[in-house]
């Protein structure tokens, strides 16, 4: 069988399930096996493919039509520019939470060279996506990192040596117990789909963490005790940047409101949802 071959069956595989982009698919899970880019695949589309690389590429197809994302069958996610390792200890990235990471560095004040050093923490860190990210961007900057899962710091770890070579500072703990104040800046993407919603996706094979999509019955459990928490961290001028659910901007910002933030935004990602609620502490 050769490449074309390969992934015009896989296309039809997963497109009888998934049809918005099954030759998307099927063309990066044969990537995926053959250790090389999808541009690689395309190609040498001509050529043949070994047996035992078309049984292990037929077992991925068939996983992806049941359900599991592409992205822990092929262990990789894009995210800001780099590429993250992803497996089932935490959430994939998503593109939409880019917009946490820009708001946050847009929060930040410029580079001093002779100034202190800011201090921020990245909390529901699961595979360090948004802290990471950050603290590439700001190398002025001493970064920490924690979340509820010890499985998803390990993850984390991988990611902080492969991107920054080194592994920042992580501890276990829920929402930020285990940050250290005072802080100039606090990003956060806690759990905020309805446990409902929650139980629906995982019945449809999605195989993320139910612990890290769970934001109870509103989807709004965390944020009362973020906002608490970041109020006691922050500095005076810090900020406060969470991601939220699609229609949750109101119910955030009265959250922050009543503990006292000011300076207070939603931001819309690129489809118009509400995506990142910022405060400042006063």
């Amino acid at each position: 069988m050769t490449l074309r071959e390969a992934v015009a069956e896989g296309s039809r595989s997963i497109g009888a399930a998934f049809p918005e982009s099954p030759f998307l698919d099927a063309s990066l899970l044969l990537a995926s096996v053959l250790g090389c880019g999808r541009d690689r695949v395309l190609a040498l589309l001509p050529d043949g493919l070994p047996l035992e690389s078309l049984l292990l590429y037929r077992g991925l197809v068939a996983r992806r039509a049941r359900g599991e994302p592409l992205a822990y069958l092929t262990g990789e996610k894009e995210f800001y520019g780099r590429s993250f390792l992803v497996d089932e200890r935490a959430l994939i990235p998503r593109p939409e939470t880019e917009l946490l990471v820009e708001s946050a560095l847009l929060a930040l004040p410029p580079v001093s060279p002779s100034g202190p050093r800011l201090r921020a923490h990245d909390g529901f860190t699961g595979s360090g996506c948004v802290g990471i990210s950050i603290a590439a961007e700001r190398p002025d900057l001493d970064m920490s990192l924690s979340d509820y899962s010890a499985d998803a710091l390990k993850l984390c770890e991988r990611n902080c040596l492969a991107l920054l070579g080194v592994a920042l500072p992580m501890e276990i703990g829920s929402v930020l117990s285990a940050a250290r104040g005072p802080l100039d800046l606090i990003t956060a993407n806690p759990p905020y789909v309805t446990s409902d919603l929650s139980d629906c996706i995982r019945a449809g094979g999605n195989t993320e963490p139910r612990d890290a999509l769970d934001g109870g019955p509103d989807g709004l459990a965390f944020y009362a005790p973020l906002a608490a928490e970041a109020w006691a961290l922050l500095a005076p001028g810090g900020t406060l940047a969470a991601e939220i659910g699609d229609e949750q901007g109101e119910a955030v910002r009265a959250i922050y409101a009543k503990q006292g933030f000011k300076d207070l935004r939603v931001l819309r990602d690129l489809a118009g949802h509400d995506r990142v609620a910022l405060g400042v502490r006063p």
